[in-house]
């Protein structure tokens, strides 16, 4: 075990290391040598540009492995498609101006673009470049498309630059690189073993057979909750409300369109899951009746009497026997209060009330958070106090709640 605890995060991992055209290319040959003697099959892309800062060679005897940089090949497989495939981990250091433009369009010009565009594994993503260039509207509207898909970020660092500069733009050193990549592959197995069940999207309660009462919810929050937690392991079954979002792989789903449905298939599973996830924006009531034909505009305004939905998360909460034992139960909490100091009372209320570990409170009702954005503005009632995340991608927050619990449950 070293110092940084590297060496049982890369054991037997696969990365892949693309290596861009910039100054500090020379500094990414020993992130390739302590890899590689921390266990990790380390893969190099060496670009056209990068050539010029630094030989294929150093990274082939470093590493042990043949240097890729070309797309296309004699052989029958294809390269970007067999370098993808089975990867732990993809990091581009250094990380150019142009590379960072390349990745977020989805380009697939040289071996590099293509290969990141054909990782389904975590990527890790080292800029480098001069202060004027990391500033851009450009750049920053590129980093800002990559965070939103999960892409990670490590630096760039303040401090001297090529040609004399000083500034915001330097690559962060090799150690710190080797720091970041070993916490995400740590991260990315810490749900193996683990039966994850999560409710996302809102629920529809019919009034006729055309209308409903619903909301404005997207089902982003508990999408992104499924597939961070598929990516990091866990068996993930998601209850999905009405939604457009594609279901992320690996996960099984089961639909429900109402209140009742949701409650149902949650009660039936819930049992087996090891961390249950209510991120639905679950109606609060629906019609006594729902009439069986359209209402015609003719007839008048029809007069519709409410009743209360079923409370999922409370009865999940405070039933005995419904929930398996040990097992991690979070709400979630769509609030309109401005005060986040208020919100995080709010949280805690219902986290008592409810019988839950975590509770979730964001802000809607706002133009950056909740309902129908890719941001929330969150405050997290735990059994210790409030954390309060602020402003954060949903994606971002579906990795910190993760980590909340996986620390909860040591």
């Amino acid at each position: 075990m070293n110092p940084d605890g590297s060496s049982t995060a890369f054991e037997g991992k696969k990365v892949i290391l693309c290596v861009t055209g910039g100054i500090a290319a020379y500094k990414v040959a020993q992130l390739a040598r302590d890899l590689t003697q921390y266990g990790a099959d380390v893969q190099v892309v060496l670009t056209a540009s990068a050539e010029r800062f630094i030989g294929a060679q150093t990274f082939a005897a470093l590493t042990g492995n043949p240097v890729h940089s070309y797309l296309f090949s004699d052989k029958a497989e294809v390269p970007h498609v067999e370098l993808a495939r089975g990867a732990d981990l993809l990091v581009v250091a250094p990380a150019t101006a142009n590379s960072l433009a390349k990745i977020a369009g989805g380009f697939a010009s040289d071996l590099m673009s293509a290969t990141v565009l054909s990782a389904a594994c975590p990527i890790l993503v080292v800029p480098a470049m001069h202060t004027e260039m990391w500033t851009n509207p450009a750049t920053i509207d590129n980093v800002a498309m990559l965070v939103a898909r999960g892409v990670k970020f490590a630096g760039p660092a303040s401090g001297p630059l090529s040609s004399g500069d000083s500034g915001e733009g330097r690559m962060i050193e090799p150690p710190e690189i080797l720091a970041e990549a070993a916490a995400i592959l740590e991260r990315a197995d810490d749900f193996a073993g683990l039966s994850v069940l999560i409710t996302a999207g809102g629920t529809r309660e019919p009034i006729d057979p055309v209308r409903f009462i619903g909301n404005h919810s997207s089902g982003r929050m508990g999408y992104m909750l499924a597939e961070a937690a598929a990516r990091r392991g866990a068996k993930v079954m998601l209850v999905s409300g009405a939604t457009n979002l594609v279901p992320p792989p690996g996960v099984d789903v089961i639909s429900a369109h109402t209140a009742d449905e949701m409650r149902d298939a949650v009660i039936e599973h819930a049992s087996a899951a090891d961390v249950v996830i209510k991120a639905a924006a679950v109606a609060d009531f629906k019609p006594a009746n729902s009439a069986p034909r359209k209402l015609k505009k003719v007839e008048g305004a029809p007069e519709v009497s409410l009743i209360r939905t079923p409370d999922i998360l409370k009865e999940l909460g405070t039933t005995p026997g419904l929930r398996k034992p040990g097992g991690i139960l979070v709400g979630f909490a769509a609030e309109t209060e401005p005060d986040l100091g208020k919100l995080a009372e709010l949280a805690e209320g219902k986290r008592t009330a409810k019988g839950a570990d975590f509770v979730v409170a964001n802000q809607v009702g706002v133009s950056d958070s909740g309902f129908e954005v890719p941001t929330n503005r969150a405050v997290i009632a735990t059994p210790s106090g409030p954390i309060q995340v602020g402003l954060v991608t949903k994606r971002e927050l579906a990795t910190i709640l993760l980590d909340l619990i996986v620390a909860s449950r040591h």
